[in-house]
């Protein structure tokens, strides 16, 4: 697991998101808030409100798009994912957001949920490496509750704190709003799937799990 801190999406981070609402749309959407659910009553949600692996400085930032249960955001977890933080997030050169598509069932929703409330204890990205490394055969009940609430445990969360939040469904509205804005904004129909985009507005996708050279080529031309 690399050391690179989950930090605030700052304003330079802001920019590029929606630079890259703007290519998978060829059109700038309205990207409205969204009203919380009635025990956040008052907040909005915005996909400004994900993690932010890296440096808030960096020149280009790759979104990824996935479901904790999807075989090839394994694939790509497992062979291309850690050269990058390595030789792009852990230099400065690159950050990685990662927006919540869960399709493949029930387990994927809860999993996407647990990261959020794994992260109000400061442990987004080690929840979300924990997910695909315990990963299995999809809806066989490897990412339900009980398995989510030992992984906190493993982690040393606060599973009173955590459970709490799972139980109260916290960020059910944030993981729905991230797979509209998956499916909508940035146009994604399977994962993983990348947009890769500099602070300039230039973009480019990517659909499946390439290896690390594909990212090599395409970040050395954005950068």
């Amino acid at each position: 697991m690399a050391n690179t801190k989950v930090i605030a999406v700052g304003v330079a981070a802001v920019i590029l998101i929606v630079a890259v609402i703007a290519y998978a749309s060829s059109y700038m959407s309205d990207f409205d808030n969204v009203q919380r659910s009635s025990q956040d009553e008052g907040q909005t949600i915005a996909l400004t409100d994900v993690p932010v692996l890296g440096s808030k400085n960096a020149g280009v930032t790759i979104v990824e798009i996935g479901d904790y249960q999807c075989p090839a955001c394994k694939l790509w977890f497992d062979n291309t994912r850690q050269d990058i933080i390595e030789n792009y997030i852990e230099t400065g050169k690159a950050n990685l957001v990662f927006i919540d598509m869960p399709f493949i069932g029930a387990d994927s929703v809860s999993a996407a949920e647990a990261t959020y409330c794994a992260n109000d204890q400061g442990m987004y990205w080690e929840y979300h490496t924990t997910l695909y490394q315990l990963q299995q055969h999809e809806n066989d009940g490897w990412a339900n509750i009980d398995r989510l609430t030992a992984i906190a445990f493993n982690l040393g969360l606060d599973t009173e704190q955590f459970n709490e939040c799972m139980i109260s469904k916290k960020y059910f509205s944030q993981i729905s709003f991230n797979k509209q804005k998956a499916s909508t904004d940035f146009a994604a129909n399977s994962t993983p799937t990348f947009i890769i985009v500099n602070t300039s507005g230039t973009a480019e996708r990517l659909i499946g799990p390439h290896p690390y050279s594909t990212f090599e080529k395409v970040l050395g031309s954005l950068l």
